[in-house]
């Protein structure tokens, strides 16, 4: 098959949450570049159909979530603008394909970076972090020798994201950023998140010569997910979802049973 014609089918079972998939042939096979071609092609079918790109992910920076979901490194994904909630959402069980939630930090862009270079000489041009729960498809269909391909090629299984309500940022400190991930007032696990004491500059500036080796930048006002030193936790109707750290607002979310669309909709 063609990187446009995987690119389609993937979509396709996104946008239906579809358990047939073209992963479920245990012969299927893509490398990791090719795995990034469809993922660049369906954003730019998402795009063609009038959805815009919000911002990027950095999933897997810790041996923990690398190991969790079978890589080696670092990988990026797409945030879409019809997918960004405000916590306090309530969000459809059924709308997600086995819905997994992370706690982490965001940034934001005050102005377009034109390259990754001009990006760490002027790392004022992030945001300070603010709170957000990341949503995940959190279900591999494919051989799971493979299973790096299909992450990349499925956006890292991003679904979406919900941020706080007022993005205050956390004021940098000596003191190191502590996340803590609850459900049902019950915590989950909570960690230093050691990437973020500085702003978060160098894997910000990973994503952007990511997106240099194909030609794009990052832009003014974008959101960039920066990935968490917690794993992934599968969630159930009725879960109440909380991410805290200290300085900053709690972002919540609630999952109820029924789903009213497939379509997350948003800001």
């Amino acid at each position: 098959m063609k990187i446009h014609e995987i690119a389609v089918c993937l979509l396709d079972e996104y946008d239906n949450n579809r358990s047939e998939s073209i992963w479920n042939d245990l012969n299927f096979k893509l490398s990791l570049t090719e795995a990034y071609d469809v993922q660049f092609e369906i954003a730019n079918i998402r795009q063609l159909r009038g959805e815009r790109i919000a911002g990027y992910k950095i999933g897997c920076i810790s041996k923990t979530m690398q190991t969790q979901l079978g890589v080696e490194h670092p990988v990026f994904g797409h945030v879409w603008d019809t997918e960004i909630h405000r916590s306090g959402v309530g969000l459809d069980l059924g709308s997600f394909d086995c819905l997994a939630i992370e706690g982490e930090f965001a940034v934001r862009l005050r102005d377009d970076a034109p390259s990754s270079t001009w990006l760490r000489n002027n790392r004022e041009v992030l945001t300070e972090p603010n709170l957000v729960i990341e949503l995940h498809n959190y279900k591999f269909k494919g051989n799971k020798s493979n299973i790096a391909a299909e992450l990349i090629s499925k956006n890292t299984i991003h679904a979406g994201v919900v941020i706080a309500g007022d993005e205050i940022g956390l004021k940098r400190s000596k003191n190191k950023p502590r996340l803590s991930v609850y459900r049902n007032s019950i915590c989950l696990g909570e960690s230093i998140a050691e990437h973020i004491q500085k702003g978060a500059l160098s894997i910000v500036a990973a994503l952007s010569e990511h997106l240099e080796s194909r030609g794009l930048n990052l832009k003014k006002n974008q959101l960039i997910l920066t990935g968490s030193p917690l794993p992934l936790w599968e969630v159930e109707a009725g879960d109440e979802i909380s991410v805290l750290s200290d300085g900053l607002p709690n972002v919540t979310c609630t999952i109820n049973k029924q789903p009213t669309s497939k379509r997350r909709i948003i800001l």
